[in-house]
């Protein structure tokens, strides 16, 4: 009951009334940029109308500035979570029928979920929600920042590209073939995506031929596949075994639209050069496996394997335990063979890039969001805990004021 009572009271410390958004100087920080130019020790990261205006060692900036002393701390980018379930409460998938492309998670995505307190203590700053994988296309995602307090339209990201949720193996086949329907096999799900999307181009090709637009003609569904047909929104595939992402990259040829990432991903260490051919990111865990029969084959060193290859590799959470310890993870990828710089951006850059938004977040670059986290100590070591959060130049995070009102 304590704990319950700390984490409430954590959330409330955290959430009322953040500072204001202002320009700011992070004064003589260890920065790690998570760009081209590395770690930069002693450095200065000016925030100016919520964008990084400049990075480098004693910056000149207008006077008045306030200032925050970054001696002793080290300063990254906000992490970026390419996979979460976080305050939806459960209710991700519609399991009425195996495509349902037009449900959004962003109906049912509570504001005020203490989850999203959680994972920004532990420097979470942006994350793609995701429907669940009881579907073979279960629904559009959506990008949000963790600004606590906010209301969600505050929150979601509205120009990020669209997200459709696919998935393939275990999830599918066991929600709809329990009921006797399909898919009740993997050959059954391969045939079924593919017998959709023929439907969908039929459709388009009959809307044409009477003069009409296709775009804004039909169902729902149908217009958000064509969206994707029409690269206006990426595919994000749950999927564990290399064939069936195999089959997936030729339906997507066959199809014509464009896969941005396998998510889990565990056997993708097989056919990384394919993968980097097409482009298409793995978002993986950093050593999870074995916790069902399609994860038998994952391995720790699944991406250092795959960033080797020349494959965009993201670490993701699918959880709110893990989405409040990303900087573990990627501790724990260098155990594996990853260098700290890959590691770092396996949760920053990386991940941004899986987003659609590596030109506005991810790293500590002049002209990208102010998404800002100060650690007290390496944040690849287990001691480290976050100090602050920034978000857009705006403070959301403050561990004093927290701390002091969390009772001991």
């Amino acid at each position: 009951m304590r704990a319950g009572w700390a984490v409430a009271v954590l959330c409330l410390a955290a959430g009322i009334a953040p500072v204001g958004a202002q320009d700011l100087v992070v004064r003589d920080a260890t920065v790690m940029t998570a760009s081209d130019a590395g770690t930069l020790n002693g450095a200065d990261v000016w925030v100016r109308d919520g964008r990084i205006a400049a990075v480098g060692p004693d910056l000149a900036v207008p006077a008045g500035t306030p200032e925050v002393d970054g001696r002793g701390l080290h300063l990254t980018p906000g992490i970026v979570d390419p996979h979460s379930h976080l305050a939806t409460g459960g209710h991700n998938n519609e399991t009425s029928a195996p495509f349902t492309p037009e449900v959004r998670i962003v109906d049912v995505i509570d504001p005020r979920d203490r989850e999203f307190t959680l994972a920004i203590a532990g420097g979470t700053t942006t994350q793609l929600i995701l429907p669940g994988s009881a579907n073979l296309i279960g629904g559009q995602g959506v990008v949000v920042k963790n600004r606590i307090g906010e209301p969600l339209e505050r929150m979601v990201v509205a120009d990020a590209p669209m997200a459709v949720k696919f998935a393939i193996g275990e999830n599918p086949i066991r929600t709809y073939g329990a009921k006797g329907r399909s898919p009740a096999s993997r050959m059954g799900s391969a045939a079924a995506l593919r017998e959709r999307f023929a439907a969908v181009r039929a459709s388009g090709a009959r809307t044409a031929a009477a003069g009409k637009d296709g775009d804004a003609a039909g169902k729902e569904s149908d217009r958000i596949l064509r969206e994707l047909i029409a690269g206006r929104a990426y595919a994000h595939i749950h999927a564990y075994r290399a064939g069936e992402m195999e089959t997936l990259i030729a339906i997507a040829r066959e199809a014509g639209f464009t896969i941005r990432a396998f998510h889990h991903a565990t056997e993708a260490y097989k056919i990384g050069p394919q993968l980097a051919q097409a482009g298409i990111a793995a978002v993986v865990w950093s050593d999870w496996f074995g916790v069902k029969a399609e994860a038998w084959d994952a391995i720790p060193w699944n991406g250092p394997m795959l960033l080797e290859q020349g494959v965009h590799v993201a670490l993701h959470s699918d959880s709110v335990d893990i989405t409040r310890r990303m900087h573990q993870e990627a501790a724990k990828v260098v155990r594996y063979g990853a260098t700290r710089e890959q590691a770092l951006r396996m949760i920053t850059r990386d991940a941004a890039w899986v987003l659609g938004l590596e030109d506005r977040i991810g790293s500590i670059e002049a002209g990208k969001d102010a998404d800002l986290v100060l650690w007290d100590a390496d944040p690849f070591s287990a001691a480290a805990r976050v100090q602050q959060v920034y978000i857009d130049g705006r403070r959301y995070f403050d561990r004093a004021t927290a701390d002091a009102e969390v009772p001991r």
